[in-house]
C-alpha cells in the first residue's frame, strides 16, 4: 500500500495531506518512496496499480487558481488484479481530494463576487431611486397626483377636517373687534373680551385684536360690569378674521354730561368720564352717558372725573338719583405763570387761567431791581426768569442780573448765567437763547456782548456769536438772526442765520445791518446805511429796495404748539390790538382791541392765549380762546417784560 502512494504531493493545506497519508497508513512527514519509471523498470517486475499526482505551485493559494488532484491509471498486465483494500483506499482518497477542490472553488467564487458587488446605496440615494421609480411608473405617479387633489378638495369642502389639518401643523388665525355702547354707539375702553381659551381688553377707542387663535368653530364672550354679557358662536378661519362692530346693551344706571371749552363753549369730543371701573367717551357733541352698576350705587354721592387731552381734570360729587343732564366747563391744563410784588418783594405764582389753584413758586429775596423778565416755555413746564435776586455783584460793587430756569413740576429754580445785563431772546425747542453784556470794565471789549444758547435738559452752553454790541437780534422760523456792530471790530460783519446750536450759520449779507424789521410773517426789511433791502424769510440773500420804507415797524410773533397760528399785538389809535395769523390759509384776523393791551403774549394750548393789559387802572393777564367767546380776567400782576423787539445798552 506503501508503494501506491509514492509520488502524492499536495499544493494545498498540510492538513488534507495528512489525511490522505493516515488512510494510507502510511505515518505524517514519512518520505514518500519514489516509483520507477517504466524505463527503469525490469520486464518482469509488476507496474504500479496506480500513480496519485497532485500539482504543486509555489504561488499562494488565492494568486492561482487550485487544480484538483488527479488520479492516474497506469495500464496494467492482465495477470494482476487488485485486491478489494486497494479498491477501498482509492475511493477514501477520491473522495477526500473532491471534497476539498469543491471547498477551495467555493471559496474562490465566493471571493470573486464579492469583489464585483456594487457598493451599498446610501438613504438619500434610496430615497432618489424610489422618487425615480415613482415617477417612471405612470399608473403610480398619477394614482399619487390624484390621490392628493381629492384630498385637497376634500380639506376645502369639510370645514372640520380642513381646520383639524390645519391646526395640527400649527396655523393660527386672528380676531379683531371694537366693542360699543348699544344706547350711544360709542366706543367702550377696558372691556373684556375671551375667545377660546385667549382673553383681551379694549382700548381706549374701544378696539381689540387677538393672534396665535387656534381654526374652526369656537365662542367670544364679551363682559362689563353694568353692561349685559355677551356670547357670540364664531369661526376663526385662516389669517385675519376682522369681526367689525359689536355693541352690548347697558343694564346699569345712566349719567348724562356734556363737556366743553369754559371759553368758547365749544363742544370737547373724546372727553372721557369714570367713575371707578365704570368709564364713558364723549360724542361730537362732547355727551357723554356714563352706565354704573346699580350694585356700587350707595347713599353717598357719586364720584365722577371727567378727562380731556391738554385741559385739567374736572372732579365731581352727584347725588345718585339725580339724573339730569350735568353741564362741565373744562379749563387748559398748562398754567399761567406771572410775577407779583402784592407782598412787598418780586415773587413768582403760578395759576390755573381760570383764577383758580394758584400756587406760589419762587418767593422773592428782596434784592430784585423792578427789570424782571419772565419768559415761559412754548410747551414744556419751564419758565426762564431774569432778574437780581441772587444778589451777586462786580468788583466795581454794580449787581448783576441772574438768568434761571425754574421747574414748575416741583418749583425748583437752577441759575445758568450772570452778566451785567441779561436780555431773553426767546425759546427754540429745548434751548433758550440770550444775549449777556459782559461783567466789569467792558465799553471798549470786542466781545463785551456775547448771544448764548443753552439746552436745559443737557445743560449743553454755546456761544453762537460775540461782539461789542449787537444792532438787532430776531428769533424766525427756528432760527436766530444777528446783526454785529462794527465798533472795536476786526471781523467782517454782517447779518447772520444760525441754528439754536450755533452749528449751522451762513451769512445773508456781508454788510453791517442797522435794523431787522420783522414786517409780515414771512418778510423782513434790512436797514443799511441810507438803503433798505427786501429779504423773504429762508432765502440766501436780500434784494435791494428802490426806496426807504416809511416809519417800518417791527412785529414780534408768537406761534402755538405746531406753528398754525401766530399771535401778534398792533397799535391803532391809541388801542392795543391783538391779531392771529393763520399760517396755513395766509390770513389774519383781529381777536381783541382794547387800551393797555401790549405784550408779554403766550399761548397755554393750541387755541387759548394770555395777553396782558397795562393801563392806570389795572395790570392783569387775561384769557381768550380764538374759536370764540368772551376774554376773562386771571389775575392782577406785576408789569413784568417778555419776549419784545431788540434793545441794545
Amino acid at each position: 500500500m506503501q508503494d501506491k502512494a509514492k509520488d502524492y504531493k499536495s499544493s494545498d493545506d498540510e492538513a488534507t495531506q495528512r489525511r490522505v497519508e493516515a488512510i494510507m497508513g502510511r505515518p505524517p512527514n514519512e518520505p514518500t518512496i519514489p516509483i520507477p519509471s517504466d524505463d527503469d523498470s525490469d520486464d518482469n517486475e509488476e507496474p504500479p496499480e496506480k500513480i496519485l499526482i497532485i500539482p504543486t505551485s509555489d504561488k499562494p493559494k488565492n494568486d492561482i487558481p487550485s487544480v484538483p488532484a488527479t488520479i492516474i491509471e497506469p495500464k496494467k498486465s492482465d495477470d494482476t488484479e487488485e485486491t478489494p483494500e486497494d479498491k477501498a483506499t482509492a475511493k477514501a482518497v477520491d473522495d477526500i481530494v473532491a471534497d476539498e477542490g469543491d471547498a477551495v472553488l467555493a471559496a474562490e467564487d465566493a471571493e470573486m463576487a464579492k469583489a464585483f458587488e456594487p457598493p451599498k446605496k446610501g438613504f438619500n440615494e434610496k430615497i432618489k431611486r424610489f422618487f425615480k421609480a415613482w415617477w417612471e411608473n405612470r399608473y403610480a405617479r398619477w394614482g399619487t397626483i390624484i390621490g392628493l387633489v381629492l384630498t385637497i378638495i376634500i380639506l376645502a369642502i369639510v370645514p372640520n377636517s380642513r381646520y383639524f389639518f390645519l391646526n395640527m401643523f400649527g396655523v393660527r388665525g386672528s380676531v379683531s373687534l371694537s366693542v360699543l355702547d348699544d344706547s350711544t354707539q360709542l366706543p367702550l375702553k377696558n372691556i373684556q373680551v375671551k375667545i377660546a381659551n385667549q382673553t383681551g381688553q379694549t382700548d381706549s377707542e374701544g378696539n381689540l385684536k387677538l393672534n396665535r387663535l387656534k381654526l374652526g368653530k369656537t365662542q367670544l364672550s364679551i363682559e362689563k360690569r353694568a353692561f349685559a354679557t355677551k356670547t357670540i358662536p364664531i369661526t376663526i378661519g385662516w389669517g385675519s378674521n376682522p369681526m367689525g362692530n359689536i355693541t352690548i346693551k347697558a343694564i346699569g344706571a345712566q349719567y348724562i354730561f356734556t363737556v366743553s371749552d369754559f371759553l368758547s363753549k365749544k363742544a370737547i369730543d373724546k372727553a372721557e368720564a369714570t367713575s371707578g371701573e365704570a368709564n364713558a367717551i364723549a360724542d361730537k357733541n362732547g355727551k357723554i352717558t356714563l352706565t354704573i352698576d346699580t350694585a356700587e350705587i350707595g347713599d353717598d354721592d357719586l364720584s365722577v372725573t371727567i378727562k380731556a387731552t391738554n385741559y385739567r381734570d374736572e372732579k365731581l360729587k352727584l347725588d345718585t338719583n339725580a339724573k339730569t343732564e350735568q353741564k362741565v366747563d373744562m379749563v387748559p391744563l398748562r398754567k399761567q405763570v406771572f410775577i407779583s410784588n402784592r407782598s412787598g418783594k418780586y415773587d413768582v405764582y403760578k395759576i390755573d387761567v381760570d383764577g383758580k389753584n394758584e400756587e406760589l413758586v419762587l418767593a422773592g429775596t428782596g434784592n430784585e431791581r423792578s427789570d424782571m423778565t419772565l419768559v415761559p416755555h412754548p410747551s414744556d413746564e419751564t419758565v426762564a426768569l431774569v432778574s437780581t435776586r441772587d444778589n451777586l455783584r462786580n468788583k466795581d460793587g454794580y449787581l448783576l442780573s441772574t438768568l434761571s430756569l425754574i421747574n414748575l413740576g416741583d418749583n425748583s429754580a437752577k441759575s445758568v448765567a450772570q452778566s451785567e445785563r441779561i436780555q431773553i431772546i426767546g425759546w427754540i425747542g429745548d434751548r433758550i437763547l440770550y444775549v449777556q453784556i459782559a461783567a466789569g470794565a467792558s465799553a471798549s471789549n470786542p466781545k463785551r456782548s456775547r448771544l448764548m444758547s443753552y439746552d436745559y435738559k443737557t445743560s449743553d452752553k454755546q456761544e453762537i456769536a460775540s461782539a461789542n454790541y449787537f444792532n438787532d437780534v430776531i428769533l424766525v422760523a427756528g432760527n436766530v438772526y444777528y446783526a454785529s456792530s462794527t465798533s472795536y471790530q476786526n471781523e467782517t460783519v454782517g447779518l447772520v442765520r444760525s441754528s439754536a446750536d450755533g452749528k449751522t450759520k451762513k451769512t445773508i449779507i456781508n454788510q453791517e445791518v442797522w435794523n431787522i424789521f420783522r414786517v409780515s410773517y414771512e418778510k423782513l426789511v434790512l436797514l443799511i446805511a441810507q438803503s433798505g433791502y427786501d429779504y423773504k424769510i429762508g432765502d440766501d440773500a436780500p434784494t435791494k429796495l428802490a426806496q426807504l420804507p416809511a416809519n417800518p415797524r417791527s412785529r414780534v410773533y408768537v406761534d402755538n404748539v405746531g406753528s398754525k397760528h401766530s399771535l401778534w399785538v398792533d397799535q391803532r389809535d391809541g388801542k392795543g390790538v391783538l391779531l392771529d395769523y393763520d399760517v396755513t390759509n395766509k390770513t389774519e384776523k383781529t381777536l381783541k382791541t382794547t387800551s393797555g393791551l401790549n405784550t408779554p403774549i403766550r399761548w397755554v394750548s393750541a387755541n387759548t392765549l394770555v395777553y396782558r393789559v397795562h393801563t392806570n387802572q389795572e395790570t392783569a393777564d387775561y384769557v381768550l380762546n380764538i374759536d370764540g367767546g368772551e376774554a376773562r380776567k386771571i389775575r392782577d400782576v406785576y408789569n413784568s417784560s417778555g419776549i419784545d423787539q431788540w434793545y441794545y445798552y
